[in-house]
């Protein structure tokens, strides 16, 4: 491949074949006859110099080189496609803004099925990730730098110079135990509550469990049964234990007749736990991701959280 010019537009059509399954399914999405879509990739695997699809039934699959290529170019690919959109003019209708979000499963359960029937309705070109597998502050901020990503939703608001943080709403916390729990009965109080094992959430807001963060004191330390990355698995693990734990308010009305739950306002001074809303401020003009801050939070004040 020495020497070898690439036309990019190659790189941008293999994308589409990737993330959207196939042909077909490519040419629609950037509007090009399945034809040009099969001269382009049989042009790019000739530059490559080995196939990148092979046939499977009617359709094709990846080849191990197609798939090592595409961890390669995807990230470098929506950076330049993002660079470039930042100063065009976005059309929700007919743009094939392609969004990333780093996230966590617990807030995307809140707020994506949402976000994404409004994007069906207003933006249906559009495309929305959201990427939970990058969780500590300092991936993500690199990421925000080097636009890898476009928006990043968080507990805790990233302080570092050139972010900019917003804050959507505030959720408020309750202790969940489940209804026939053998010592606790319709009050929970502050001694009660360090009396048993409990299961925690994982993930840490400044340094530190979600819980003592928002404390507004220092707090004795909890006997921790169990640990758990998600909440809805904590409060599976409640219904089934004579353990406790904290969720949000949003969480526990989802299961809590399914699961036999009850809960419990924190029993100490505490505040609710905030989400934030952050981005790099080179982006502050880019129309798309405007568009995108917008629905975002029209879909947090439509939420009742009590």
């Amino acid at each position: 491949m020495s020497g070898t010019h690439f036309d990019l537009n190659l790189f941008r059509v293999f994308n589409a074949v990737m993330t959207s399954g196939g042909v077909s399914a490519a040419a629609e999405q950037l509007e090009m006859t399945p034809a040009a879509i099969s001269q382009a990739i049989t042009r790019l695997s000739n530059q490559i110099g080995e196939p990148l699809f092979v046939r499977q039934g009617r359709g094709i699959v990846p080849t191990a080189r197609a798939l090592s290529l595409h961890r390669e170019t995807a990230d470098s690919l929506h950076t330049m496609e993002r660079a470039i959109r930042q100063s065009e003019q976005f059309i929700a209708a007919t743009s094939q803004r392609y969004f990333r979000i780093a996230s966590h499963p617990d807030l995307d359960m809140m707020l994506l099925p949402s976000l994404l029937r409004q994007l069906a309705e207003q933006a249906p070109r559009c495309r929305l990730e959201s990427v939970t597998s990058m969780l500590d502050e300092p991936s993500r901020l690199q990421a925000l730098r080097l636009h890898k990503i476009d928006l990043v939703l968080t507990s805790t608001p990233h302080e570092e110079k050139g972010f900019c943080n917003e804050r959507l709403l505030a959720s408020p916390t309750r202790v969940v135990c489940r209804r026939d729990h053998p010592r606790i009965g319709d009050h929970l109080d502050m001694e009660s509550f360090f009396a048993e094992e409990h299961v925690v959430w994982d993930v840490r807001r400044r340094d530190d469990w979600v819980v003592r963060s928002l404390a507004h004191g220092e707090l004795p330390p909890r006997n921790i049964a169990y640990e758990s990355n998600a909440l809805l698995s904590a409060l599976v693990m409640v219904s089934q234990t004579d353990w406790l734990t904290i969720t949000s308010s949003w969480h526990l009305a989802l299961v809590s007749d399914a699961l036999a739950l009850k809960g419990f306002p924190i029993p100490w001074p505490s505040d609710d736990c905030p989400l934030y809303m952050c981005w790099h401020q080179s982006q502050d003009q880019d129309p798309g991701l405007n568009w995108l801050q917008a629905q975002i939070r029209r879909q947090c004040q439509a939420m009742h959280l009590s």
